[in-house]
């Protein structure tokens, strides 16, 4: 099955303190499960893809069968998220330890990469986002800086 694949966002964009990678963020003209109209995922009046509870668990298994599940993960990755499901994964959101994030972004960038033949068939690879984690430190953070 092929899908209509485009880049939207050519511009490089930075990774880290750094770095800049040249990324592109894939869209794609097929129906997804978080595009479709659908009275029942919201709840709490927010969609379930960035439900701050745990009905988000029914957002992963909306992405299960999604054609778009692999480069929804690379988005996520190449954008750096931290909130909501994507790729069928629920990101730990930035309360959480920078290994975790780190995990996630590991998981979904592995997804892309066992996935990419069956939804990007005889394109050539992206460009990988790394999967290192560097948060700003919080206004209140005076903690002593690692180096």
């Amino acid at each position: 099955m092929s899908s209509p694949v485009t880049a939207a966002d050519e511009s490089a964009k930075p990774v880290g303190p750094d770095t800049t990678i040249e990324v592109r963020l894939f869209h794609t003209s097929e129906t997804t499960p978080c595009q479709a109209v659908d009275p029942n995922r919201v709840r709490n009046g927010q969609e379930l893809w960035f439900s701050q509870f745990k009905d988000r668990v029914l957002a992963v298994r909306a992405c299960q069968d999604c054609p778009f599940v692999g480069r929804c993960g690379y988005n996520a990755v190449a954008a750096r998220e931290e909130y909501g499901v994507w790729g069928g994964l629920s990101l730990p959101g930035d309360k959480s330890s920078p290994d975790l994030l780190e995990a996630a972004y590991r998981y979904l960038l592995a997804q892309f990469e066992q996935r990419r033949g069956v939804e990007l068939p005889g394109l050539p690879a992206p460009a990988m986002p790394p999967t290192s984690v560097r948060r700003r430190r919080h206004r209140g953070d005076h903690r002593a800086r690692a180096a």
